[in-house]
Order: structure tokens, then sequence, then C-alpha cells
């Protein structure tokens, strides 16, 4: 019998990864394809979706091709993508301006009036809601005329399928949860947004539709082939981590980079954010803005002929080159701050380099970069403890960062925990994203059991040698946005 495989896209900012998983779990194809971001003003972050369907075709059509696959082999797609985007569709499904996505920050009024409508200080100028107030106030013909708000997941799946549904982790509209429905319908009151320009609600394994004949030959798959109502990407990593039952943890490094933990209910002074994972369970999430981000940045910067040679292979040059950098890195301090960060610091606040003396080259820049997302997410990891008043004892840490050992031990040496590698840890994203559609087709019975087949693949443990080093950086480094804050304020505040 021929082998079985769903299609999994894992959509992030910067672009899509197209993976072929078979029914074990394995990622058996990648292909990834790169779209752009638009920027017409300062702050304002925008990408054409019309780019996130054709970068679908190519990674998928090469997908396929890599692995020699029959169309018919492919039984099932899923869509994993950013959340929070706003993409207008007209009544004739026609879309009136660029998806205005996550990471723009053009809504601060809309937020600081929302704000005082709630009483509350939870909205900032990158929330979903300010920005659909910032749509509606700016540009009034275009909210007349939507018909649907759509995000980047439901959209994909319209295109796939011609059906309009939005999966119950990206929505911020429904929720069958009616305490948490009550707290959306005050918001949507507040900034008197219309609830009917949003599509219906589905569950990520829920099937949506098939392929339709058009989205078949564009995607080179069989007409029919279901499409399942797929994940935002934070859930999709959780899945895909083993992360999936109540007070489990993760963390995620990637472009951005995270703590997440599953919570039965949202609490309003406990957690930075939270994102729906099913209909009992909530992800509360502390995010960092810049994890590989900042540190892609400072390669680039540092190793600039080295990464023109090497390509991909330049992850495994630096971690070579830093083995014989002495944890602390010589005293060198790195705020990994580069495009500004989420509260409790600011928009304003910038990367910095504390420290820096005739001792330092470019490794300890390279190192210092890395243990600053780690205290970064010490920093996450300690609040929450304090919030909820119990200890995290072990973490699983996934996305391309997971891959370098030395950073997984400055990791477990920082956190002062345990910290464990799922198989595949690239790829989490990917994989929970294709579970959705499996459970959809029957071939698992749900996200417990998901989480048994994800297997190890390395673990990392506390050096205790090394800790009165890092706890005395650890400390000066949550010094420097309160030190900082009024210098930052004046150098970027627009």
């Amino acid at each position: 019998m021929p082998t079985s495989y769903v299609a999994s896209f894992d959509f992030g900012t910067s672009g899509v990864k197209a993976a072929l998983v078979n029914f074990d779990g394995e990622v058996c194809s990648v292909s990834t394809e790169g779209y752009g971001l638009i920027n017409p003003e300062p702050g304002w972050v925008e990408q054409d979706p019309d780019d996130y369907w054709n970068a679908v075709s190519i990674a998928i059509n090469n997908a396929l091709n890599k692995l020699e696959v029959l169309p018919e082999q492919i039984k099932g797609i899923a869509f994993g993508t950013q959340w929070k985007g706003i993409i207008p569709l007209d009544d004739q499904d026609k879309v009136l301006y660029n998806n205005i996505i996550w990471l723009d920050g053009r809504a601060a009024k809309q937020a600081e009036e929302l704000n005082q409508k709630l009483n509350t200080d939870v909205m900032h100028q990158q929330e979903y809601w300010p920005r659909l107030m910032w749509v509606k106030e700016n540009m009034p013909d275009i909210y007349k005329k939507t018909n649907q708000f759509l995000e980047v997941n439901s959209f994909l799946k319209f295109k796939a399928t011609g059906m309009k549904a939005v999966d119950l982790t990206n929505n911020l509209i429904y929720s069958e949860n009616e305490d948490l429905q009550l707290y959306y319908d005050q918001i949507m009151e507040a900034a008197e947004l219309d609830q009917h320009k949003f599509p219906p609600l589905v569950l990520p394994t829920e099937e949506v539709g098939g392929l339709t004949k058009k989205a078949a030959q564009e995607l080179g798959l069989v007409e029919g082939t279901p499409v399942f109502g797929g994940c935002g990407d934070i859930p999709a990593v959780a899945i895909g981590a083993g992360c999936s039952n109540l007070n489990s943890n993760h963390i995620y490094l990637g472009s951005s980079g995270w703590f997440s933990t599953i919570t039965s209910e949202r609490k309003n002074d406990i957690g930075e954010m939270y994102q729906s994972f099913d209909q009992e369970k909530e992800m509360m999430v502390y995010a960092i803005q810049s994890a590989s981000l900042t540190l892609d940045w400072a390669i680039h910067q540092f190793y600039r002929a080295e990464e023109a040679e090497m390509g991909g292979y330049i992850y495994d040059f630096i971690n070579k080159e830093i083995e014989s950098v002495p944890p602390g890195s010589l005293n060198l301090i790195a705020a990994p701050w580069i495009h500004g960060e989420l509260t409790p610091l600011s928009k304003n606040a910038k990367a910095v380099f504390l420290n820096v003396t005739n001792q330092h080259d470019r490794r300890h820049f390279i190192s210092a970069i890395m243990e600053g997302i780690c205290f970064m997410l010490r920093w996450k990891l300690e609040n929450h403890q304090k919030e909820v008043g119990r200890k995290v004892d072990s973490i699983r840490v996934v996305g391309g960062g997971a891959s370098s050992d030395r950073w997984m031990q400055m990791m477990a040496n920082i956190l002062k925990i345990p910290v464990y590698i799922p198989e595949s840890p690239r790829h989490a994203g990917s994989i929970g994203t294709a579970y959705c559609a499996m459970i959809g087709l029957g071939v698992c019975e749900d996200f417990n059991e998901v989480n048994n087949k994800i297997n190890i693949e390395r673990t990392y443990t506390f050096e205790e040698a090394f800790e009165e080093q890092y706890d005395k950086l650890f400390h000066i480094f949550k010094d420097l946005y309160p030190t900082l804050k009024e210098m930052f304020s004046t150098l970027n505040d627009e």
C-alpha cells in the first residue's frame, strides 16, 4: 500500500513551510517559500494575501516533487498560521486591502481609547480589536464594504475550499465558553465593531470542506481532498512539542519566542496573553518579540562572509565557534530587543550590549545574545511561577534554536531546570498542524494520544557550577530596562 500523508502548512511572518507528514507523525518532505513585508508607514506592517496562496502552491509542489508523492496519497490538509491578521473581503469575495498583520503597530490611539472604555490596561497598539477600530476610523469605505474579515488561516481555508470559517484558536470573536464570549461581546461593543462581519467558528480538527477544482489544480492535489480547521502557530507548536495536557509547558525559539503553559481558564490577573486551545483548555503565553530575529541579525553583521558562503550551515559553524566562550561570555550582557518588546517592556526598548571590553570578539557577542534570550525567558518563567504559586520543574524546547546543543545547555543552566528536546524540534509546528488533520481523519483519537507519540530526543541538565555567574548577570539584565526606560523613550518615542 502506498504511504498516506497529510499536507501541513506552517505559516510564519516571513514564509511558509509545506511539510508532508505520514500517519506516524514523521516529517518526510519539506519545502519553504518566503513572502515579504509591506511597510507603507513607520510602524505599519502588512502583507499581500495573494502572496500566501502563491507560496502555498509553490511550496507544496516542491514538497511533492522531492518525495515523488502522488496527489492521491495526500489524505488531508491543515494550515497552522500567524494570528490576528485582518484581511477584508467584500460581498464578491474580493480582497479590499492588504493583511494588517499581528506585528503592525498603527493603532496606539485606538488601544488607549479601548482601555479607557473597558477600564483596563491590556490593550496595546498591536492588539487585534484596536487595529480593527483603526480600519473603521481611517478606512471607512473599506470597513463599510467588508462582508467578512478573515485572518490568515480562514483566508487560506477559503482559498482552498470556498468556505469561510475561523478555527477556534485563531478566533477572537466567538467562544463556546460563556465567560469568554461575554468578554468578547464587551470588547466588540466598546470598540463599536459589527459582529456579523466575521466568519463562523470551527474546531481545529473539524472538516471545513474539500479542495475546489481550481485549488486542486493550483496545488497539484486531488479535488475534494478534505481541509480541516487547523490552528494558530502557537497551539500547533504546543501539539508538536507533546504539550497539550493541562499544566504542560514549552518554550519556542523561532523568529520570536515564548514560554507557554496549558491552563483550564483565563484569569485577568495572571499571564500576559491567552489563546484558546480547545473547548476546555486555554494557552497562557508569555512572549518575547525577537529571539532568532536578533540572533540572525547578529550573525549577518558579524559573520557576513561565512553566511554568504555556507548558507544554512552557518548555524553549525556558529555553534562550533562559541564552544570556547565561557558561560557568561566574559560578563558581556546582551538585551535582545532589536525590534522593541512587548509588555511589561515597550516598543521603545532596543538592543543593548553592556560591558564590552577588548577581551570580547564576535563569538562573545553571539553567545551573549543567546544568553540574553534565555534571560528573557527566565524572567517570563519567574513571573509565571510567582503568579500561579507553582514551580515549573522541567521544560520542553522546540523551534530552530532547539537544534543548538550549546544554546540548550545555556537554557538549562540559566533556567536551572532540565530541558527536553522532542524529536524534529524544527518541525514542531508542522507536526502539530498535521495532527489536527489526522484527528479529523480518524487516524488519532485526540490530542492526548498525540502527546504519547511525541518522543524526547535529547536532555540537558542544570550544571550548578555556573549558577552564581548566571544569577549575577540575570539580576543585572533585569535592571537594564528600568534604568534605560527614559532614554529609550527620548530616543525612540514617535
